[in-house]
């Protein structure tokens, strides 16, 4: 069985994602801001893992950024998105 779920954010949707990283004793804060293209999810491992990877994924968001490069954030529970503009219909 393949796991799905719905899509939190349409496509065409301008979105700011948020995230932080721990590096020593610093706290790094990463910024992009793009529009969505699609949301996916993708599994966490390598080959080595074998049968473990089908249970093992982690949410993906695919933006376009303002200069037309495609950027693939993972996203976890402490990812904070931002909606800047709704998706027009």
């Amino acid at each position: 069985m393949i796991p799905t779920q719905e899509p939190k954010y349409a496509p065409g949707t301008k979105v700011r994602v948020i995230q932080h990283a721990r590096v020593g004793h610093r706290r790094w804060r990463t910024q992009v801001e793009g529009v969505v293209v699609n949301e996916g999810i993708r599994p966490v491992g390598g080959i080595e893992m074998g049968g473990k990877a089908a249970f093992c994924r982690q949410n993906t968001l695919m933006l376009k950024k303002a200069d037309g490069e495609l950027t693939q954030v993972a996203i976890d529970e402490n990812t904070e998105i931002t909606v800047l503009e709704p998706a027009s219909v």
